[in-house]
């Protein structure tokens, strides 16, 4: 599904599709969120030495920091849902984000 609109990425990322494809000037706002989640690697790493408890702590702290943030309901939702996928560049520069579960 392409999406050119911070209404369409999220209405998207709600519905779980497998695949977006992210054109124009929303590119930027993607990149910014991506930023702000850990790659599978880092995650993985994070999970094992904590025993699996980290994972847990780590949510319950995203949450908090949720209810805190003094960003639009929009951006909170969308940096909540882009947590599920991971992300690739396509050949006109364009990102593509896909659901994590389907790199397993």
């Amino acid at each position: 599904m392409e999406v050119q609109n911070e209404a369409e990425l999220l209405a998207g990322l709600e519905r779980r599709e497998e695949t977006l494809v992210v054109k124009g000037e929303l590119r930027e706002t993607v990149r910014k969120l991506l930023k702000t989640k850990l790659t599978d690697e880092e995650l993985m790493g994070f999970e094992l030495g904590s025993a699996g408890t980290g994972g847990i702590l780590a949510e319950l702290i995203y949450w908090i920091s949720g209810l805190l943030s003094k960003q639009p309901k929009l951006q909170k939702d969308m940096e909540s849902a882009i947590r599920q996928y991971n992300a690739k560049l396509d050949d006109d520069k364009n990102i593509v984000l896909y659901l994590r579960q389907l790199d397993y």
